[in-house]
């Protein structure tokens, strides 16, 4: 796959409104005035920028009262205390309800099975990590048992190197 060049048009529209701010750097923008002279599509895309530039700042600015900020922050505050007092068992639904949207949106598969399944595995996956047996009650290696090692010979493993000398030697006169 190749790399996209700079004179794309899809790299050239993502780019647009940096090039209208100025934001670009100084050895790309003549490749943005050259492209912009010679396609019809980005162009176009270009005007609606700059018209949409000229709109905002025909506009008058809109005026708000000194109690504006206290107004906005003295709702969110009640919103914020609203939502604390829902119970468990609404925000438990809130957030199944969220997770299913960000997956419709995100996973392409539909199935209710895959869902289903993502759900017990992920179950799964937090039980085992949250309530995993004691490896000592399993009892899996029976002849490891700290016991059965008291009783038994302990093996000791050691390696000897032994320096060969150099087969050449530095003689200093």
């Amino acid at each position: 796959m190749q790399k996209a060049k700079i004179t794309d048009c899809h790299s050239i529209k993502s780019q647009l409104s940096a090039y209208f701010d100025n934001e670009l750097s100084a050895w790309k923008r003549p490749i943005f005035h050259w492209h912009l002279k010679r396609c019809e599509g980005c162009c176009k895309k270009y005007t609606e920028i700059q018209q949409t530039h000229a709109l905002l700042h025909s506009i008058e600015s809109v005026k708000v009262s000194d109690r504006f900020l206290s107004t906005v922050m003295s709702h969110v505050n009640s919103m914020t205390t609203q939502k604390e007092k829902k119970s468990w068992i609404h925000r438990l639904g809130a957030g199944i309800e969220g997770l299913q949207s960000w997956m419709r949106k995100n996973i392409r598969v539909y199935n209710s099975y895959y869902i289903g399944g993502f759900f017990v595995g992920v179950f799964l996956m937090v039980g085992v990590t949250l309530y995993s047996p004691q490896i000592n009650k399993l009892n899996l290696f029976s002849q490891f048992n700290s016991e059965s090692i008291k009783q038994q010979d302990r093996l000791v493993a050691f390696e000897v190197f032994i320096q060969e000398q150099p087969k050449r030697t530095l003689k200093i006169r």
